[in-house]
């Protein structure tokens, strides 16, 4: 089952992956090491919190406001993480669509591929980890279960985006036969 989620059409991406232009592997290790980065900082910020704490975060009872608040930003930053990068993706699109509407170079047309992907992985990481964050300083100050459950579901999220080689050009070969439409 090689089938691309990202496919628009019943045409399936080809498993030529190496069409993809020489740059490709190192934009791919360069998005990897971006969010293993951002991974690492929440996980490292949640040691700090349990050294802090002595392991004492798993507070029953009534939350406190903090712990309400940033149950409530994660659940916001979770609908952000899908919504916005969407719209972001869709405006870079349509501005590499009507920048040239010729036939384009297929290396700079996947170089800025590359590039939209990478900015779309940026902000989705970065609505995630700065909602885990604040999840963490709440578990810091109250020490309630409801923000180490909302720190490890963002953590979740944020590892499910994490860039694979299939998932990247998967998504570039379906935007470059959508465009070619």
């Amino acid at each position: 089952m090689n089938q691309n989620p990202y496919s628009v059409s019943e045409f399936q991406a080809s498993d030529d992956l190496q069409s993809l232009g020489p740059k490709f592997d190192q934009q791919l290790r360069v998005m990897q090491i971006i969010a293993v980065a951002l991974m690492m900082g929440v996980l490292m910020f949640f040691g700090v919190v349990l050294v802090n704490t002595q392991g004492d975060i798993f507070g029953q009872g009534d939350p406190g406001m903090m712990t309400m608040i940033a149950a409530g930003f994660a659940g916001l930053m979770i609908v952000n993480h899908l919504v916005i990068p969407a719209l972001v993706t869709k405006a870079q699109l349509n501005k590499f669509k009507s920048e040239d509407p010729g036939p384009k170079d297929s290396d700079s047309s996947n170089d800025s591929l590359l590039a939209i992907y990478r900015i779309q992985l940026i902000i989705t990481l970065a609505l995630l980890e700065g909602a885990a964050f604040f999840n963490l300083i709440s578990v810091m100050i109250e020490r309630h279960i409801i923000s180490v459950i909302a720190a490890v579901v963002l953590l979740g999220l944020m590892v499910a985006r994490f860039p694979t080689r299939t998932k990247v050009s998967w998504w570039i070969q379906d935007k470059l036969r959508v465009l070619n439409m």
